[in-house]
Order: C-alpha cells, then structure tokens, then sequence
C-alpha cells in the first residue's frame, strides 16, 4: 500500500503559512510530486461555522470552539488527508491540530484533553514552525478586518505555544509529529522559502 507524506505549516496569524505552503507545492509539483494543499479550517460547514466565530459574529465558550475545530477536523482527515496519504500524495497543510492546542490552550483550555480529542489525526511526518514578530505578523493583515484573536498580547502567547511544542512540549501529546523545525519569517519571501524547500527535502 501507498504511503504519502503529511507536512504541516504552523504559527500565528500572519505568519506567512498560506504563501509558503502555496510555493512549497509548486517546488515539489516541479519535481514530479503528486501534491495536496488544503487548510484547516476546511471550507465545508463546520469550517464555515467556525469562520463566523472567529470573525466575532457568533460567540461561543473555549471548549466549544475546540469541538468544533476537532470535528471539522475529523471531517477534513477522513475526506482529504487520509485517502490523499493512502494514494501516495504529500499532503501540506495549512494548519493542523498543533493550531487547536496553541490557541486554545490560550484560552484555558486543557492542551492534554485537546490532545485526547484529536488522537485520531495521522501524526505528521513533518511540522514546521513560521516565526515572525507578532507585530510584524499583525501588521500584514492590516488591509482587512481583524478576526477576533487577531490581538498582539494573544499572537504572542500563540506564537510561544507553538515554539514550546517545537522545542519539546509536543512530546506530551497524543500526536507529537515526527520531525519539527523552526523558521524565521523575517527575511525575504525567496530566501524564507528556500530554507523551507531545504528543510522538506533533508527530512522527507
């Protein structure tokens, strides 16, 4: 049986995810590479509804919201992460559970319980970390109206979730992923993803 590779982008709003794993893609589709790229929240009617929440329409509690993240989540392994692995694609996500754990975690909810939720989820053969300065970060998405963790003190303590989980705390989770890297975002788009390029090919 086919055996693919799920590589997942993560780290606070603005960090750049969307962009490089749109490029990454195109590097590994030059290559010859069957490739998937998809995000979560997914577009289906969970994600949808999640979309309302963060944009601040619809209010909803910490754990609620994990709920909600985790069973848009089962729906986005079972119809697009599992069968493109199982066909021998990579898969590069744009978000992944890590996303849950950090930012709700930030707000008080349980990371061991978000962990015992998403048990599930294929573990990833590859995490990379994009880090950028939350200010930095915050201000790319000046041009469009904020969503409602789209706030500097929160990008910071998401961002630091995720670089504790990089630098050891992941191993406490169900799915700690395989292999995880951090990059710094500050440099040029061209020189940033290059050192992602190097990272996929030394570890895939």
């Amino acid at each position: 049986m086919k055996t693919g590779k799920l590589i997942v982008l993560e780290g606070a709003d603005g960090s750049g995810k969307s962009t490089h794993a749109r490029l990454l893609a195109e590097y590994l589709e030059g290559k010859g590479k069957e490739v998937v790229v998809t995000q979560e929240p997914t577009k289906g009617f969970i994600g949808q509804a999640i979309r309302m929440i963060l944009s601040g329409k619809i209010r909803v509690s910490p754990e609620t919201l994990t709920l909600l993240f985790t069973a848009d989540r089962a729906e986005h392994v079972d119809k697009v992460i599992k069968p493109a692995l199982e066909s021998g694609k990579i898969v590069i996500s744009d978000r992944y559970y890590y996303s849950t754990v950090a930012y709700q975690s930030v707000q008080g909810v349980n990371d061991q319980w978000i962990s015992q939720l998403n048990s599930f989820v294929p573990d990833p053969d590859l995490v990379i970390v994009l880090e950028v300065a939350s200010e930095k970060a915050l201000s790319r998405m000046s041009h469009r109206e904020k969503e409602v963790f789209e706030v500097l003190n929160f990008q910071k303590k998401v961002q630091q979730k995720l670089l504790n989980l990089a630098y050891g705390e992941r191993m406490k989770l169900a799915k700690p992923g395989k292999v995880w890297k951090v990059i710094s975002n500050v440099d040029k788009l061209e020189r940033v993803q290059e050192r992602v390029r190097e990272v996929v090919e030394s570890h895939l």
